[in-house]
């Protein structure tokens, strides 16, 4: 028995080979050539993952060396002052004023609402102090300032010669402080009022009142009275 390719003429059989070919080749661009740029892309992110995966191991490995500069930073940051320390403001400036061997005029204080509320937890204060000094005397004072035993910081300052030598500074600048706000006190709930309960069980019966005899008839006791005939 002949097969259907073989009772075919020639010139059939090249045209159904020629047919053939050319669905081959729309099947593979329609349906295979797309797949091999995912493929592509697929590599490149899975590529991407893994770099990140070994970023990520590495960082996890430094973790010790992290804390270990965590705990040196927070040591040489000192703390934030507290409010009992911004009041004593004034002996800090003092005490930093007598060792840096400056001349100080007027040392008077600002409003808080002259440098605003860092954020809701903090708060700053401020002084302005008028000065004559030299040049190493007033470098000296506000490195004093600086010292993470004070954490004051100036804010402004006005510089000029001191007339007439002119050997000398002299001006104004005004230092701040930070400190922490007290947090406002809790409200302590209280409790709803209830009336007082009463206890009506503790209390005794009170008897009943008997009814006076009538005057003009004896009492009669039912035990001795004589029997009905």
């Amino acid at each position: 028995m002949k097969s259907f390719f073989d009772k075919l003429t020639p010139a059939e059989r090249r045209l159904v080979v020629i047919v053939g070919i050319a669905v081959f080749v729309v099947i593979n661009i329609w349906f295979i050539f797309p797949m091999f740029g995912q493929y592509g892309d697929f590599e490149n992110k899975r590529s991407k993952t893994l770099r990140q995966i070994t970023d990520y191991k590495a960082e996890i490995a430094r973790k010790g060396t992290y804390e270990k500069l965590i705990r040196e930073l927070s040591s040489l940051g000192g703390e934030i002052a507290s409010e009992a320390a911004a009041l004593r403001l004034f002996d800090e400036l003092n005490s930093q004023i007598a060792l840096s061997g400056i001349s100080v005029g007027n040392i008077s204080p600002l409003n808080r609402n002259y440098t605003g509320k860092t954020n809701a937890f903090f708060e700053e204060a401020a002084v302005t102090i008028s000065f004559v000094a030299g040049e190493k005397e007033l470098i000296d004072f506000l490195y004093r300032l600086a010292d993470k035993q004070f954490l004051i910081r100036a804010k402004g300052m006005t510089v000029q010669p001191d007339v007439p030598g002119r050997m000398r500074l002299q001006g104004s600048v005004t230092l701040v402080k930070s400190y922490q706000r007290k947090p406002p006190p809790k409200a302590v709930p209280t409790a709803p009022k209830t009336a007082p309960a009463t206890n009506t069980a503790a209390r005794p019966a009170t008897p009943k009142a008997t009814p006076a005899p009538k005057s003009g008839s004896a009492p009669t006791n039912p035990a001795t009275s004589p029997p009905k005939k």
